[in-house]
């Protein structure tokens, strides 16, 4: 079966890739597995410096990178840079810098007087074979997020690139192999939904998902049925709340670009935003300003700020959504209109008010350039309003108070609290991104993100191995005024209950008799 790769500001196809056969993964997966031990035996200097090498490529074919990215995924080229190409660049810096450090042995301290013959360390070792299956809103970005750290750690990688933005995962894949990253340790599978639950299904050690959450929940119950370990980056609603005090220009600014940056097709973008009613009609009024200014159009024009919906489904889903608000109640401040000519769609951005809380566009994931606005009394009611939600991967808080915004940002039930500004935790390569509630179980970037891609072992080594230990059989009541009295002396508050334990201890020690 051929994939067609079409640009969504053209309908152009502008590629053609092969998928690949579901009944070929467990082969695949296989080979991985015989190629991991080699690759892991590689020193993790040599693995880093595999991967700068990657990242050097990235930065002279840079062009070329950002133009394919703009016309498969059809956000404006300067985004390609911004949200793909800089943020990936960063990532590779950083866990080639940092992996050795964050992967090293940990050395147990044990705390029992009786263990103390013992040496102990927590190892970090590679799962072994890891599917990820991306999602095509940020092509390059969010999986080599993954990858990088994942191959860093010794791990054999299975890539499913989505079957939107084909070329992309295909071009990723062609510059690993070049700098000598082994094929069947870096290994691409191409095709749809069937060929991503294949690859759950193929006995690989972890799957990283990254999409929406009703797929993510898809992906937990195919994975239940062997236990394989998941890490899920699902969708979310991400809520805004601007206080009395905020900057409005700033705000309103950070707002807009953080509802309409890729279109608003981003998991970390803003979905409802809560404004204080002393400054609503300000923030809105600004907000109508500025939103006016943007330009549609094809992404690659470097002039275009909103670039085109990824597909009909999707535009559809947006449409639907907004819709449903202005049926409930709500009014389109800015924006609103539906283009859909010629197998290509465009919605510019659009901004509504007086948005029901019970409306389609308060509660599930939009994944547009749609903001509903709403106003608040009360900042127990902000909260309140922000939390009401079945998501939880990031949310803002923008005040001139930045202490009082943090007091704020703990009360957010979200993976990422920011105040006077937006998305960036996605872009730090040092900070961590994941959800609760509905938008995920995993992490990525940082230590936690590293980590995701090892399992935690325990070694053990006793240093005065034909010592009998207290503790075998057998077992009798001397044994048992020995543990009672060692275990005041050891955990008691009282320093008298220690004093006294303590010489009860050596004569009780002498009665214990070990065959």
């Amino acid at each position: 079966m051929i994939i067609d790769s079409v640009n969504p500001a053209t309908g152009e196809i502008i590629g053609k890739v092969e998928s690949t056969p579901p009944d070929q993964l467990p082969k695949i997966v296989d080979d991985a597995r015989k190629a991991q031990p080699e690759w892991f035996d590689i020193p993790i200097s040599k693995r880093a410096r595999l991967l700068r090498d990657f990242a050097n490529i990235l930065v002279v074919r840079k062009k070329i990178i950002a133009d394919l990215i703009s016309r498969e995924n059809g956000k404006p080229v300067v985004e390609a840079y911004t949200t793909e190409i800089i943020p990936t660049l960063d990532i590779i810096k950083y866990y080639s810098r940092k992996s050795a450090g964050m992967l090293r042995n940990r050395r147990v301290s044990i705390g029992i007087p009786l263990m103390k013959t013992k040496k102990a360390f927590v190892r970090y070792e590679p799962y072994g074979v890891v599917g990820i299956i991306s999602p095509w809103n940020y092509p390059l970005q969010l999986p080599l997020g993954q990858i990088i750290p994942a191959l860093l750690a010794g791990n054999a990688v299975v890539f499913k690139p989505s079957e939107f933005t084909p070329l992309v995962g295909d071009m990723t894949a062609q510059l690993l192999w070049e700098v000598g990253i082994p094929r069947k340790v870096f290994n691409i599978v191409q095709g749809g939904g069937e060929v991503g639950a294949a690859l759950v299904l193929s006995g690989v050690d972890k799957i990283f998902f990254t999409g929406t959450t009703s797929t993510g929940k898809k992906v937990s119950e195919l994975a239940a049925k062997d236990l394989t370990p998941v890490s899920l980056e699902l969708g979310s609603k991400d809520a805004m709340v601007v206080l009395d005090d905020a900057d409005i220009d700033a705000a309103t600014s950070g707002a807009m670009w953080g509802a309409f940056m890729n279109t608003g097709q981003t998991c970390v973008s803003v979905e409802r935003c809560f404004v204080h009613e002393k400054i609503f009609d300000a923030f809105t009024n600004t907000l109508q300003k500025k939103v006016k200014d943007l330009r549609v159009g094809e992404g690659s024009d470097p002039e275009v700020d909103i670039g085109a919906i990824i597909h009909k489904a999707q535009f559809d889903i947006i449409k639907h959504h907004v819709n449903d608000a202005v049926q409930q109640s709500a009014r389109i401040a800015a924006g609103g209109s539906f283009s859909e000519k010629g197998g290509t769609y465009f919605i510019p951005p659009t901004v509504l008010v007086d948005v029901s809380m019970d409306s389609l566009l308060m509660n599930e994931e939009t994944f547009g350039p749609i903001l509903p606005v709403v106003k608040f009394r009360t900042e127990d009611e902000a909260i309140k309003l922000a939390n009401n939600s079945r998501f939880g991967l990031s949310a803002s808080v923008w005040t001139a108070d930045k202490k009082h915004g943090m007091e704020i940002a703990r009360r957010l039930q979200a993976g990422a609290a920011i105040v006077n500004d937006v998305i960036t935790c996605y872009g730090i390569s040092d900070g961590v991104v994941g959800g609760v509630k509905e938008s995920g179980t995993g992490r990525v970037h940082g230590k936690e993100g590293l980590h995701e891609m090892v399992y935690a072992k325990y070694y053990e080594i006793e240093r005065a191995p034909r010592m009998k230990k207290l503790w075998w059989y057998r077992y009798d009541k001397n044994l048992l005024a020995f543990f009672e009295t060692a275990t005041d002396f050891l955990f008691s508050k009282s320093l008298f209950d220690k004093i006294k334990s303590l010489f009860k201890l050596a004569p009780k020690f002498l009665r214990i008799k070990k065959q």
